[in-house]
């Protein structure tokens, strides 16, 4: 799993429209409702300019002037598929040394990023080329990700004189903030396999990318942020007795905030914001606001001196439609059958998909592991974050008593909860991944690569392969069929009886194996890797679940089984190795919290565990004027982070004592005031929900429709900058605000089903 707008000033005229349709068009006359809009026509009146200087398509303008007079690469990089190239700078000239072609037209590619493209714009694209041997080249203005296809590109032939080479094109795509400049110098058809070209060089200088005509230029859409965004809230709402909390960006602190009903116009509440205090993850200053008082139904914004919220609900059933749709994205994410246009919606529906039998990697067998959920923006399928959504759909399940049956499955009806429907959906084919003969599991089952971004699930032509077995995987594996054991048992005990058979047989392969390598890709595999040398979180955590299940006497299990588990349990429990999170690297805390809930021996320690846990939370939220416990370390799936803090924090309230269990619900639902919302970027981080909401997602899927698919939970701020997206649109940005709404930004802006399974359970804690 990994994965265009373009970021310039705005226009007075966008600042106004954009300003008055965040704080809701309901305007009806008022005083605040004239406040707001003067305030976006301020706005519009001290927007910066664009000027020659700034503007990407200013006639004349070089967007790229790269030479090599001073004695280095230009800040080019290299991408190598079975080729072999090196760069250097030989008399002001790059130089690149092409030590092997490969076998593909892209084994050798020197790159280079750092400027964009504008849809309707006239470019002239001229650079200088030479070789030390006649062979053919391929130069490419390309799409930065995707299916990395080129907005401009062919091949030319070179040899040892210079050639200037010169075009002019038109961009007739989309506009794209991060493109990429490239020379594939890898093996042409003009080439012969058997005697492919020795070592040789080839040099490129002066390379110039000009602004030919923008007569016809398309203005990029924006996605600089405007002031308006200063004030925060949940876009999607608050019940009516929940706390109420704004957050607003602003140097002073004691000001008036106002809580308008965006239907009358009228003043619903008015209130004093806090002192401001410095928030360390957005390098901004921060004031809150409480109003909680306001419990009227209704539909609301708030206003400030500092900008004014957008629209938002109050009412019980605010979140009904949001967790349903959150559910459903399981479903529209099943693989090896056809979902229904009913249920997925007429743009995510498909037909089945990747149904043949796929090769165990390494050898020539073929196995049936159809079925399962897509994990993320691709159609890959993996263990180790399936067993993670499973277990947080079952933890839903048994802590909150969801036994709604009438979401809109194909399986609504039946008479199971349909929360336990689609785990069961992803348990039948985790069942396809153990490995019959020795118990273990294997860890994922994806193409040797990432399919182009636009294909929809059932174009993916790409040979299934099996990655070998893993203990991480075989370990939640283990634990989530001996849970399932339990849940099923009275709902289909046959179905209880071979998952807990499948759960032995995997900790018989594990038991043993402390496994610090952890698993990595096999060779020539490109796509999710989820490594994880530490594994023994995930043997705690089979022999946790294995144990209970024994206890419950669960298909056929006894009492007397569960002795083997508890001994383990007890050598590990206190571990210092022992990864206590919720996470699909670090599951301790699953068995953890089950423990706490139990009878057995281990029940004191483990509540003490998860307390602490909790604790923790709260106290590294402290410091945080979003109440986030992330300090300036906002990592790949950010998000994921903090619905699943939620959820311990909810997990806390389950085994805290009546004193302190509303203080850890209290927490846990500002976690999800976040997501939706009250934070730094003011973006609701679930498509579909919130006027200001993800649109552009990394999710093949909605690339595909154009749209983004309904009830996503996105990766995040991503201070790392792990894409080249976000290296360049995020670079000077604070660490809660490093995040992009683009499909190129894999590393902020994918989608995962274990991403989905902590919100979903924080919402049943929400009482959706």
């Amino acid at each position: 799993m990994k994965k265009a707008t373009v970021k310039i000033v705005m226009s007075a005229l966008l600042v106004s429209a954009l300003a008055l349709e965040g704080c809701g068009t309901g305007y009806k006359g008022g005083k605040v409702g004239k406040d707001a809009e003067m305030k976006a026509a301020t706005l519009a009146d001290n927007a910066p300019k664009i000027t020659d200087e700034n503007n990407p398509i200013a006639q004349g303008k070089k967007i790229v002037d790269i030479n090599f007079d001073d004695g280095g690469t230009g800040g080019f990089g290299t991408f190598k598929e079975g080729g072999e190239l090196y760069l250097a700078n030989k008399d002001n000239m790059l130089d690149i040394k092409i030590a092997n072609v490969g076998y593909l037209d892209y084994s050798n590619q020197a790159f280079w990023d750092g400027f964009a493209l504008v849809e309707g714009c006239e470019y002239t694209y001229s650079f200088d080329v030479r070789s030390d041997i006649a062979r053919q080249i391929e130069y490419r203005l390309q799409i930065n990700g995707g299916d990395y296809h080129a907005y401009k590109g062919e091949y030319i032939k070179i040899g040892p004189e210079v050639t200037n080479f010169t075009v002019d094109f038109v961009m007739k795509d989309k506009s794209d903030a991060s493109p990429r400049l490239v020379f594939n110098m890898g093996f042409m058809d003009d080439m012969d396999k058997a005697n492919k070209p020795a070592e040789h060089h080839i040099y490129i200088d002066n390379i110039c990318l000009q602004v030919k005509d923008p007569s016809n230029a398309k203005a990029p859409e924006i996605e600089a942020l405007p002031s308006y965004l200063n004030v925060a809230v949940n876009q999607t709402g608050y019940r009516i007795n929940d706390d109420k909390t704004v957050f607003v960006k602003t140097e002073k602190g004691k000001e008036d905030f106002y809580v308008v009903n965006a239907e009358t116009g009228k003043i619903a509440w008015q209130g004093k914001l806090s002192d401001t205090a410095d928030d360390p993850a957005s390098k901004t200053k921060v004031a809150r606001g409480d109003f909680s008082g306001v419990n009227q139904p209704g539909t609301y914004y708030i206003y400030t001196a500092a900008g004014a919220s957008y629209t938002f609900r109050i009412a019980d059933d605010v979140y009904a439609d949001l967790y349903k749709d959150v559910v459903l994205m399981l479903y529209r994410q099943r693989c090896g059958v056809a979902t229904d246009k009913a249920i997925a919606g007429e743009d995510f529906a498909h037909e089945a998909c990747h149904t043949g039998e796929a090769k165990i990697f390494g050898t020539d067998k073929k196995k049936d592991v159809s079925g399962g959920w897509h994990d993320a923006g691709d159609y890959g399928r993996y263990v180790v974050s399936g067993a993670k959504t499973v277990a947080d759909l079952f933890a839903a399940y048994e802590d909150y008593g969801v036994k709604a049956d009438s979401m809109g499955l194909p399986e609504s009806g039946n008479g199971t909860p349909d929360l336990l429907d689609e785990a069961r959906f992803e348990l039948d084919w985790m069942l396809k991944m153990q490995d019959e003969e020795t118990g273990g599991v294997y860890h994922k089952v994806t193409g040797m690569k990432f399919p182009d971004m636009a294909v929809v699930p059932e174009k993916e032509k790409e040979e299934m392969v099996i990655a070998p077995v893993s203990t991480a995987a075989t370990g939640d594996f283990a634990a989530v069929m001996a849970r399932a054991a339990v849940i099923y048992k009275d709902i289909d005990a046959a179905f209880a009886a071979k998952a807990y058979e499948a759960a032995v047989k995997a900790w018989k392969y594990i038991a043993d194996n402390n496994d610090t390598e952890g698993f990595k890709n096999p060779e020539g595999m490109v796509t999710g890797e989820y490594p994880d040398a530490n594994t023994l979180d995930e043997r705690f955590w089979a022999a946790t679940e294995l144990c209970l299940a024994a206890n419950a006497e669960a298909a056929g299990a006894t009492k007397a089984d569960a002795d083997t588990y508890a001994a383990f349990i007890k050598k590990t429990i206190a571990d210092t190795n022992l990864k206590l999170g919720l996470g699909w690297t670090d599951m301790a805390m699953y068995a953890v919290y089950d423990l706490a809930k139990s009878s057995t021996e281990f029940a004191p320690d483990a509540k003490k565990f998860l307390l602490a846990e909790a604790d923790k939370l709260i106290t590294a939220a402290r410091p945080d004027r979003y109440y986030q416990s992330l300090g300036t370390d906002y990592y790949w799936g950010s998000n994921m982070g903090i619905a699943s803090n939620g959820e311990l924090l909810y997990m806390a309230a389950k085994v805290a004592d009546e004193k302190a269990a509303p203080n850890y619900k209290k927490a846990a639902a500002r976690e999800l005031d976040y997501l939706l919302g009250a934070n730094a970027m003011g973006y609701s981080f679930v498509t579909g929900y919130g006027v200001f909401c993800p649109k552009n997602v990394h999710h093949r899927p909605s690339v595909a429709a154009g749209k983004a698919m309904p009830g996503m939970l996105v990766g995040g701020a991503d201070n790392a900058l792990e894409d080249d997206y976000a290296k360049k649109m995020c670079k000077n940005e604070a660490p809660s605000m490093c995040y992009v709404d683009s499909d190129a930004s894999y590393s902020t802006n994918e989608v995962t089903v274990y991403w989905n399974s902590p919100l979903i359970y924080i919402l049943a804690a929400e009482g959706s």
